[in-house]
Parts: structure tokens; C-alpha cells; sequence
């Protein structure tokens, strides 16, 4: 006598309109789904009359050897950059990368708790993202996970692992480095109005940074772009550097909140004529190697980019692992990269 097929945990994710992970969730009484969700599942689960397969059950929770990487700004060069270091630290623990890209207008928190239940990762280790005044977004996240080159803001509780470089730091060394110079008159290409990540925070430090040096910002030297502006590209610099030139007023050096905008601004200045850096200098974030090789080469903040990738995946894996965490949030310092794009201020 034959017996009709079993029912699989993909037939009761599908009657339930849910992933399987979640239905794998409700069925180990495992924590991160909410009790109406179980309950669903549950029920569907007894009137398609499922029995699990503990074999399969055990060799599935022994593949589950996926972290994903939620990357946030994809065409960001500086991330790129990263992509083969978190790699290379994730392939070493063991474990295979997958790359989900966001555009920077998406919400990548909503995108890594749909990686939990799509790619059914054992990790998510979120690459840019917005810079947000509290944890609380974050609050019954599945999976554990490291914010990678996201600041923690003052408010923020030790529940969130997080690594970045020390912005403050960077921007007050390359302002240093320009006032030491002879530079007064400095622009700033800033983020796109509806920023909240790490070029607004840029941008509060350069202020300061100036104020330390005893040379106040002038809102007119400071450029945004708006709502419907590409961030973070090249394109942006270049129009970024255009409509601070339409506002015609003196300046003598400019620093971009980026490697990336720094390049694109740079050849709007050489468009309009101007010879850099003698007759304006100009300062990027971030040290992507592309900029070593431009003409002039820039200056910028080189981020430890190593750094950032291994200690990024040690709080990961220590969370995966259930070990203690000493101090869950590090900033790593950048250090000052001196290229061809910047000289002493023109004394005329």
C-alpha cells in the first residue's frame, strides 16, 4: 500500500505565506518571529498534518555557513574597496559571503532582517547605513550582526556592535593640515539634504574642526545637494563644485566629505580653469586607491581598511559564537594621506 509524499517545510512556508526559515523558527520554538506568526504557522503546519525530517533538520542547521553583507550606497567605491577583506576574514572563519546591495534611499536594516529569512544567513554584517541617534531600530533583530563603518552615535547602548573609523579625527587632521598651510577660505561638498549617515557627521566635524582653528564656517562655502541628487559618485562631486563656483565667492581650498565627490569636484575646478593646488587645493575621505593615481593625486584620510574588515567580523563571530564582547563599538583611526591636490594658500 502506497503512502501519499510527505509534506515538506517548504509546502507549510508556502501555505503560510512566510519564509522557511521562519516556519523553521515556529517549529524549534526559536526566538525572533512574533506569537501571532507561530501560532499561524503551527496551525498550518497540523492541518497539512507535517511531520519533521530530524535528519534533514540536522544537516541543515549544520550548511547554514552564509553571512550576508547588506552594502549600502553599491556604487561607493570606498565599499568596494571592502569587499575583498570582509571576504577574505568571512572565508576564514569558515563561512561563505553573499552580497546584497541597497540603494542609498532603502532602508538596509528592512533589507537584512528579509536576508534572515531569503538566504537563511547565520549572520549579517550591514556595510554603511545610516548613522542613527539610537538602537532602537535594531530592537528583535533575528540574526546578530556588526554595523561595519557606521558610527555609534552617544546615546547608543552596548547592544549594538559597530566599527568605524573616528571621523572627527579625520576631518580635524585634514582642516589641520590646511589651516597649517595658510587656507582660510575653505568650501565644503557636503551630503544631499536628507543625509543621516556618515556625511552629515562629516560635516558637524568640519564645522568644529575650523572653530578649533579659530576660523568660522561660512554657510555659503558649505554645499548640499538635494533630494534627487546621486550621492557618492563622481557626477556628484562635479556638480557639487559647479554650484559652489555659480556662487562666485573667494575661496582657496575645498574638502569633500569623500574620495569619490573629491574627484568629481576636482575636475569641475580644472574645467572652469583653475590650476590645483595653485590656486585651490582640494582634500577627499576615505583613500581609495583610485585617487593615488589621479593627477594631482589627492589628498585625503586613508581608512584602515583591513582593520576595519577583521575587527568588523571578530565582534560578528564572537556574537555568533555567544562570547562576551568587552567594548561591542571601536573607532579606528585614519591616517592623513598627503597627495599633489593640496599646497599653500595663493597670497593673491
Amino acid at each position: 500500500m502506497s503512502h501519499p509524499p510527505a509534506v515538506t517545510i517548504r509546502e507549510v512556508a508556502a501555505a503560510a505565506q512566510v519564509g522557511i526559515t521562519t516556519v523553521s523558527r515556529a517549529l524549534n520554538n526559536q526566538s525572533g518571529i512574533s506569537p501571532a506568526t507561530r501560532a499561524r504557522i503551527l496551525q498550518v503546519a497540523e492541518e497539512l498534518h507535517y511531520q519533521p525530517n530530524r535528519h534533514a533538520q540536522n544537516l541543515r542547521s549544520q550548511n547554514i555557513n552564509n553571512i550576508a553583507v547588506v552594502m549600502k550606497g553599491p556604487s561607493n567605491p570606498f565599499f568596494l574597496s571592502l569587499i575583498d577583506p570582509l571576504e577574505q576574514e568571512i572565508r576564514a572563519h569558515g563561512y561563505q559571503m553573499s552580497l546584497l546591495r541597497v540603494p542609498h534611499e532603502e532602508d538596509e536594516v528592512n533589507i537584512g532582517r528579509g536576508a534572515y529569512q531569503d538566504s537563511e544567513a547565520a549572520g549579517v554584517l550591514f556595510l554603511g547605513g545610516e548613522a542613527r541617534k539610537s538602537t532602537a531600530v535594531f530592537n528583535s533583530f533575528p540574526l546578530p550582526f556588526t554595523l561595519c563603518t557606521v558610527p555609534p552615535a552617544p546615546d547608543w547602548d552596548n547592544s549594538v556592535a559597530a566599527v568605524s573609523v573616528d571621523e572627527a579625527h579625520g576631518i580635524s587632521l585634514i582642516v589641520s593640515h590646511l589651516t597649517n598651510l595658510g587656507h582660510r577660505r575653505i568650501a565644503f561638498l557636503g551630503p544631499d539634504q536628507g543625509e543621516r549617515s556618515v556625511g552629515a557627521i562629516r560635516e558637524k566635524a568640519f564645522v568644529s574642526a575650523l572653530s578649533a582653528q579659530g576660523v568660522t564656517a561660512e554657510e555659503k562655502l558649505i554645499v548640499r545637494g538635494g533630494d534627487g541628487d546621486d550621492p557618492y559618485s563622481f557626477s556628484y562631486g562635479y556638480q557639487m563644485a559647479t554650484r559652489l563656483l555659480a556662487r562666485k565667492i573667494p575661496f582657496t581650498a575645498v574638502v569633500a566629505i569623500s574620495d569619490v565627490i573629491a574627484l568629481g569636484a576636482q575636475k569641475a575646478l580644472i574645467d572652469a580653469g583653475l590650476k590645483i593646488p595653485e590656486e585651490v587645493s582640494i582634500t577627499g575621505f576615505d583613500g581609495i586607491e583610485f585617487a593615488r593615481y589621479t593627477n594631482p593625486a589627492l589628498t585625503t584620510i586613508e581608512q584602515p581598511i583591513h582593520q576595519l574588515a577583521e575587527t568588523s567580523c571578530r565582534l560578528l563571530f564572537a556574537q555568533m559564537n555567544k562570547e562576551p564582547i568587552a567594548r561591542p563599538q571601536r573607532l579606528l583611526q585614519g591616517s592623513l594621506l598627503v597627495g599633489d591636490s593640496t599646497g599653500p594658500a595663493p597670497t593673491d
